[in-house]
């Protein structure tokens, strides 16, 4: 499991701390950083003190959540991948009632896609990938179980609590996984 700071673009709004709360509680590994007016460069550097591998960044368009990109600590540059966001369900837009779950200790990626995007999230969250697996098969295994549908343009992320397959919070619908021809070094 990699450790990973989550924070937003300089400018965001109450929405895109739900969105980085729910990710911190839900995903083992990842903690939330209140970015305020460092650098990517002082953001490096404090990821470097605090351990992690990769930070990732919640851009936001108009208060929504817009994208999600990657800085590789040790390469210090750009992961090379951005997954365009085209829709966000919290806790709060759930129509029943979800519960704050404590910290996740574990988790695993299930796909059912078979495309490059659960790869993607497994190397940076490095939780292990199960294809087309049964939830009843591994329900208790893991606190939160990452589940990866749809198809390109389409993708849905659910975060599924692994006691009872429930929701533990967030969902993402991805309308693109875009390629960063030119991931430039931040440093």
């Amino acid at each position: 499991m990699n450790r990973v700071l989550a924070t937003s673009s300089r400018y965001y709004s109450k929405r895109v701390s739900q969105v980085l709360n729910e990710l911190s509680t839900a995903l083992p590994g990842v903690e939330k950083v209140v970015r305020g007016k460092q650098s990517y460069k002082d953001l490096l550097e404090e990821a470097i003190l605090r351990g992690a591998r990769y930070i990732l960044l919640v851009f936001s368009r108009h208060g929504n959540p817009s994208a999600l990109r990657v800085i590789d600590v040790e390469r210090r540059a750009w992961f090379p991948y951005e997954l365009a966001i085209s829709g966000v369900k919290t806790r709060e837009d759930m129509p029943a009632f979800v519960l704050r779950k404590p910290r996740a200790a574990s988790a695993a990626i299930v796909d059912y896609t078979a495309s490059e995007l659960p790869d993607i999230l497994m190397t940076i969250f490095g939780y292990p990938l199960l294809f087309s697996a049964e939830l009843d098969k591994i329900k208790g295994r893991y606190d939160t179980i990452v589940l990866v549908r749809g198809s390109p343009g389409r993708y849905i992320i659910e975060l599924i609590d692994g006691s009872d397959l429930g929701p533990r919070g967030l969902i993402l619908k991805i309308k693109a996984i875009k390629l960063i021809r030119n991931a430039q070094n931040i440093v």
